[in-house]
């Protein structure tokens, strides 16, 4: 149960850090989209109050939204004028989108593992 949830965060954070770091060593003008993806994983696991569950949940939510983004800088007029554009922005995008579906995973590895089972009747 403990080593789902740590590597429901580990995946999280590590993904995270590589959204960022790729963000930054491309700047191509897209920052703003993948900070609010790393903006809401961030927020809706508050919300959640770090339950496995919720987080799970959540990371879901991030993993549509990082696949949304994909989309919206595939379909741009600007990454058009790219060469392999659309398709590199929806390679890229698919990764991530993949890193927070194990997350996902993780927790709701996580979260069945913190289920009491009902003990049998007496």
């Amino acid at each position: 149960m403990a080593g789902s949830y740590r590597a429901g965060v580990g995946i999280a954070f590590l993904t995270s850090f590589l959204s960022v770091w790729t963000t930054i060593v491309r700047d191509d003008g897209n920052a703003i989209g993948y900070f609010f993806v790393i903006l809401a994983a961030g927020v809706g696991a508050f919300a959640a109050w770090f339950q496995a569950a919720g987080v799970a949940r959540t990371m879901l939510g991030a993993a549509t939204m990082q696949a949304l983004l994909g989309i919206a800088i595939a379909t741009a007029p600007i990454t058009a004028s790219v060469a392999d554009g659309p398709f590199k922005a929806l390679l890229f995008n698919t990764v991530f989108a993949v890193l927070w579906l194990i997350s996902a995973a993780f927790f709701r590895a996580a979260a069945r593992g913190n289920r009491v089972s009902p003990s049998p009747a007496a």
